[in-house]
């Protein structure tokens, strides 16, 4: 398990993208998060409203990555199938049951095909960030440097939030992680 998943930035994001997100959730949010790594997403939605969900579906690329999501997520999946984590690839998923897709990773996605295939009028959430390195542990591949370069990828009808967050550390290193919350 790679425990970065874990990290301060990823979870200062995560509760950043819950406290935004809630503001603007469809009636009975039937939620896709693409790229779910080990879904602590999921975990984090239903910890703070367990009563707000209809359905969260996690969907990842990397097989070693769905029994770690599965154990993480437990209570949800054992007391009643609100989180499923499946294999699977963002890009040729079917959006068609869903009313709710987040993507906190598209700069390690190659493509923007998973974007053009969510159905219009469904609400979106995306996170990225400045990172540029495609080196690892970054493996940017569809990088973003600027908030406005992030926002022009992403078309939407209405944007109800676009934002970002700095993550910063005491060694003067950081770096920001956009956010942007609409209908497409």
């Amino acid at each position: 398990m790679n425990y970065d998943s874990f990290s301060h930035g990823q979870i200062k994001s995560k509760i950043w993208l819950c406290q935004v997100l809630e503001k603007y959730l469809p009636a009975e949010p039937n939620v896709t998060i693409l790229g779910c790594w080990y879904n602590v997403l999921s975990f984090m939605l239903l910890t703070r409203n367990p009563d707000k969900y209809v359905s969260l579906t996690g969907i990842d690329i990397d097989s070693t990555v769905i029994d770690i999501a599965d154990k993480i997520n437990d209570a949800f999946v054992v007391d009643g199938a609100l989180v499923k984590n499946k294999l699977g690839d963002a890009n040729a998923y079917d959006y068609s049951d869903s009313n709710l897709i987040i993507n906190c990773s598209p700069e390690h996605m190659f493509s923007q095909k998973w974007f053009d295939n969510i159905p219009v009028g469904s609400v979106v959430c995306i996170q990225s960030s400045n990172v540029t390195d495609p080196n690892y542990p970054w493996l940017i591949t569809n990088p973003s440097p600027t908030i406005e370069s992030f926002k022009s990828k992403y078309m939407l009808t209405k944007t109800h939030f676009l934002g970002t967050l700095p993550i910063r550390y005491k060694n003067g290193q950081g770096y920001d992680r956009f956010m942007l919350i609409g209908i497409k």
